[in-house]
């Protein structure tokens, strides 16, 4: 499952922790359209290039995007300053 919100959480030692919600299905709406409007263009491609071997790899990297933003759910990165003590936190859910 794509995830539908990325989540921004800055901490800092002794202050007020500060959440941003981003919503991704928007972005994900966007990218969907763009991917369809490419898509006969992309086939168009691997049509033309597949008698030099370009047209399978072509293909590939196309249906790897839909598998990388597939696996992008449950991505956790912390970020830590080393001098004032402050935490970020970058979530994908």
């Amino acid at each position: 499952m794509i995830p539908l919100w990325l989540w921004i959480r800055v901490e800092e030692q002794g202050k007020r922790r500060l959440a941003l919600p981003v919503p991704l299905f928007l972005a994900w709406l966007l990218l969907a359209a763009l991917l369809l409007l490419f898509l006969p263009l992309v086939l168009l491609a691997a049509l033309l290039s597949w008698p030099w071997g370009w047209g399978k790899a072509l293909l590939q990297t196309y249906f790897h995007i839909f598998v990388l933003i597939g696996s992008l759910s449950g991505l956790k990165i912390d970020v830590s300053g080393r001098k004032d003590g402050k935490l970020t936190r970058i979530i994908v859910q």
